[in-house]
């Protein structure tokens, strides 16, 4: 059983997510996190074979997240795609330095987003 990660501050953002990707994986469970120290908890907690995680979040951005993942011996590799509204350069060149797996910029398709977890589940 694959389980996936939203971590988003915006309701309707995870709920758009959740829908595209119960639509395209069936068999993914969807687990959701509303802040980035709520997220950090849950992937402290439990096993999650791939993060979905905006950039911008109230307690811990998604960039913080994606560090803090990065240094931690036991989730370093765990794929992470950042989704986020910035079409920044820098931005975009500081996640692939903290070696983002994946990175969305909204708005996007549900094929897009899809297209991205398949990519990760097929290297799994």
């Amino acid at each position: 059983m694959t389980k996936l990660l939203i971590a988003d501050d915006s309701m309707l953002m995870r709920e758009i997510l959740k829908d595209s990707i119960a639509e395209a994986f069936p068999g993914i469970v969807v687990h959701e996190a509303a802040t980035g120290k709520e997220a950090q908890k849950k992937l402290q907690n439990e096993h999650f074979d791939i993060v979905l995680c905006d950039w911008e979040m109230p307690e811990l951005s998604g960039l913080d997240l994606l560090k803090w993942v990065r240094s931690t011996p036991s989730l370093a590799t765990l794929p992470f795609i950042m989704v986020t509204g910035t079409t920044a350069k820098e931005s975009v060149v500081e996640c692939i330095s903290e070696k983002v797996t994946g990175y969305i910029v909204k708005p996007f398709t549900p094929e897009v987003l899809c297209q991205k977890i398949a990519a990760i589940l097929e290297l799994k």
